[in-house]
């Protein structure tokens, strides 16, 4: 079978650029090897600024609307901070992923769940993609949008990317105090923080920090949770996974294939977050292969150049604010306690409107010494442990 486009991963990238491709009229095949609908591990917090790459609403799977966060340091002390607008939506990725698919089925794509890719072969001028079972189809391009561990970075070679790790469980309600709040907690997990995110009829709950922490995990997540007042024995649905973050440079096209989101490493360095950057990234990778399907371009190399413009700039000083955070844990909870022009820069750049480099322009004459900082900070975090590259 020929199609114009193969999406390989029905998660947020992969099926916002399926619904692009086929809302302009081009044959696509939708294609994830679980069956739908189906869970997956993720924080589930769809910032407002990921809301504007969207092009349908997603009120029916929004679950909550998050105004407050409650900020905790090491349980020494903490402080709430209540905005003006909202912050953040919560949903659960088993709704949010089965509705993103079928908006995009219903655009005309061909959803197939429960289908195994099990290697992706670029040709000439397009991609082969080998199922389980012996099938076989081809495409004029394949966006990649199955993860950090899907199939499609693994059959192009490409290599390993760094990561941290974290670990979720849930809480059987909501307890009073949580309806429009979101909790965090810093200064414990190198290289992460604690959290505490209200769903409809649960909290989930986690911790997250750099690749070599993951054996202390579960003890760090009992203890903060304990510290928040979720009991460990009351917690259930325990789930790890990775987060993985880019290098700069590393490749987003491979011949005519795209990868994007999680697949690309395009998860938000500060805040561990990457629904809005798979949203952002999917919706470019479907307006570059519709280029080459019109003719006006030969490759994606568009798409690569488009995210090195739009995101390249926003992930480094995103990386730079979560290398001096983790350095200095204490100093910055300080810094967002007692600067309420720090706060609302933070909750700006949530809300869509601002961005990271809008935050570093901010300083000044003293963005030099920020840089600095920064790569000091990035220097001593691999010294303990942080992944190579993490700068």
């Amino acid at each position: 079978m020929k199609y114009d486009c193969i999406v390989v991963g029905a998660g947020p990238g992969g099926s916002l650029a399926a619904y692009d491709l086929a809302s302009a009229g081009a044959s696509v095949l939708l294609v994830d090897r679980a069956s739908f609908p189906r869970d997956k591990p993720c924080g589930g917090g769809v910032l407002l600024s990921a809301m504007a790459h969207v092009p349908f609403s997603l009120e029916p799977v929004i679950e909550r609307t998050l105004y407050r966060f409650r900020l905790r340091y090491r349980g020494d002390w903490e402080f709430a901070h209540r905005h003006d607008a909202p912050l953040v939506h919560m949903t659960q990725r088993t709704r949010l992923d089965a509705y993103l698919a079928e908006q995009a089925s219903g655009a005309g794509a061909v959803f197939q769940d429960g289908r195994r890719v099990l290697e992706v072969v670029p040709e000439a001028l397009g991609v082969c993609v080998r199922f389980a079972g012996g099938e076989v189809a081809r495409a004029t391009a394949l966006v990649a949008a199955d993860g950090v561990n899907g199939i499609c970075r693994q059959s192009l070679g490409l290599p390993v990317m760094r990561s941290a790790v974290a670990l979720e469980a849930n809480t059987p309600d909501v307890p009073a105090g949580w309806g429009d709040a979101l909790g965090l907690e810093l200064g414990r997990m190198p290289g992460g923080y604690g959290w505490v995110f209200p769903k409809g009829d649960h909290c989930n709950v986690g911790v997250g920090g750099w690749l070599s922490m993951g054996p202390t995990l579960r003890t760090e997540l009992d203890r903060y949770g304990t510290a928040e007042r979720f009991q460990p024995s009351e917690l259930s649905g325990h789930r790890g996974y990775r987060l993985p973050y880019r290098e700069a440079g590393s490749p987003l096209v491979v011949g005519r294939v795209a990868l994007v989101g999680d697949a690309a490493g395009l998860v938000d360095p500060l805040s561990g977050e990457g629904i809005g950057n798979a949203f952002r990234s999917g919706r470019m990778a479907a307006a570059a292969v519709s280029a080459v399907l019109a003719g006006e371009a030969s490759d994606l190399e568009p798409y690569a150049a488009e995210v090195e413009r739009t995101m390249g700039e926003e992930l480094a000083v995103a990386q730079q604010l979560s290398d001096l955070l983790h350095d200095h844990p204490w100093a910055y909870a300080q810094i967002m306690r007692r600067w309420g022009w720090f706060r609302g820069a933070l909750c700006r750049i949530v809300r869509g409107e601002s961005g990271y480099p809008a935050l570093r322009r901010r300083l000044g004459p003293l963005a030099p010494a920020f840089d600095y900082a920064a790569r000091r900070a990035a220097g001593r975090a691999r010294g303990r442990g942080a992944p190579a590259g993490a700068s």
